[in-house]
């Protein structure tokens, strides 16, 4: 093994109820920063029928509309988690939107999104699609129910409500729709993460004809393993957090900070950092690194515990939370009456989002905020349900959209719980 200049001992732990295997080593890696993706759930069992779901289809008219899964059988269901930003997910969409062309009401093709209208409304528009259905996935519920750490992510469910692939948007083309439609055997290649090892699985779309070669195991239990690997940069890889379940995280090609962050589980507009030089701790090549924890219960520690252990062992920067006196935007009510209420202004029955939820939708969209932390000073409970769906496809200002729920924002100072990153020797020099 042929070193450079910048290694890192990476550090690999196993233990188990029998054992206890430490072992050291140095290696060395690149850096790549790209989109970050997450997701963990157990989703429907391949080869038998799926649980009915619900589908936020959006309409011509821009309204919203609910279809269950029920109401859908009779007809392939073409499931693609997409996203604006994700580019190769561009193309997926029109061959699909040429394949709902092609096959009519044999076939239902649904785009589903967990991006605010604002975006996937701009998105459709600049597009042009004229046939593919695009519903929203409000609460993260369908990204929840279909396990997936990556997109695009294509779920293909036949005529009697049966699960047949999770798969990528290529394995999907006229040939197996046509196969589909007359209930012949269809095969497919199931896309990495549902499988144990390479291999093409067939199976028949007729109930009583399923032939499988093996069993898939598609959600697999919790490891009992404890594991601590931490190691610089992979080559190849994108900048990505998984979290595969509670007690198990993957953060592949992150910097130190963003892995404080999520440990934390603290949005960047509440995140200060006490540090002379921030540029070692942004998204460059150099500043990467992964990191896997597994911290089963039987341990008697949390993955925070462990994983913050591990950080502030082997780096300068240190992590605290801290209330500080910061600029925030604060929610008040207004005098205005809004839609504070158990449906939204299209008539749909409300998802249960709540104020709490309207906080994490404008931290998570810092841009609307000016990049400041959210705090409810309205005088009603975070647990207050409200017409969330309204405000994300309410196309105006923040000011006008918070009004029609009844809200308004002031920005002010106030004290606000921080994450806060420091070195130990900035510490050391004002003490």
């Amino acid at each position: 093994m042929i070193l450079g200049q910048n290694t890192l001992l990476k550090v690999l732990i196993f233990i188990n109820m029998k054992k206890l295997l430490i072992v050291a080593f140095v290696i060395f890696t690149n850096s790549l920063f790209a989109q970050t993706f997450m997701a963990q759930t157990d989703p429907p069992t391949l080869g038998h029928v799926c649980p009915d779901f619900t589908m936020s289809v959006i309409t011509a008219n821009g309204s919203e509309k609910n279809i269950t899964l029920k109401e859908l059988r009779g007809k392939i269901l073409i499931i693609e988690f997409w996203a604006t930003y994700c580019s190769p997910c561009i193309p997926s969409l029109k061959h699909f939107d040429k394949l709902q062309a092609q096959f009519g009401n044999a076939v239902k093709f649904v785009a589903i999104s967990e991006e605010n209208r604002d975006k996937v409304d701009a998105f459709i528009a600049k597009r042009g699609f004229k046939h593919i259905s695009f519903a929203m996935d409000w609460g993260r519920k369908l990204n929840d129910m279909f396990y997936h750490h990556f997109i695009p992510h294509t779920v293909v469910i036949d005529q009697e409500g049966v699960v047949r692939a999770f798969t990528s948007p290529d394995e999907v083309d006229q040939f197996i729709i046509g196969k589909m439609i007359n209930h012949e055997p269809v095969s497919f290649t199931m896309k990495h993460e549902y499988q144990e090892s390479s291999y093409t699985q067939s199976a028949s779309t007729n109930n009583t004809q399923q032939s499988y070669e093996q069993p898939i195991i598609v959600y697999k239990p919790k490891s009992q393993t404890y594991k601590v690997e931490f190691s610089n940069y992979r080559e190849g890889q994108t900048t990505e957090f998984i979290k595969e379940s509670s007690s198990e995280y993957r953060f592949v090609n992150c910097p130190i900070s963003l892995m404080y962050q999520i440990l934390y589980d603290q949005k960047t507009s509440r995140v200060i950092f006490d540090v002379n030089d921030r540029s070692k701790y942004t998204f460059e090549r150099q500043n990467m690194y992964c990191l896997d924890l597994n911290v089963p219960d039987f341990m008697g520690k949390t993955l925070q515990e462990v994983g913050l252990q591990q950080l502030e062992f082997l780096f300068p920067l240190k992590s605290k939370m801290e209330t500080r006196n910061q600029k925030a935007f604060a929610i008040q009510k207004s005098d205005l009456i809004g839609a504070i209420a158990s449906k939204d202004s299209l008539g749909i029955t409300q998802k249960g989002l709540t104020i709490r939820d309207l906080i994490n939708y404008l931290e998570s969209n810092p841009q609307l905020v000016d990049n400041l932390p959210v705090i409810n000073e309205s005088g009603l409970d975070d647990k207050t349900v409200i017409d969330l769906d309204w405000f994300q496809n309410y196309h105006d200002s923040v000011e006008n959209r918070l009004r029609t729920l009844g809200l308004h924002g002031e920005v002010k100072m106030a004290d606000i719980p921080c994450l806060i990153l420091y070195e130990q020797q900035l510490v050391s020099k004002n003490e």
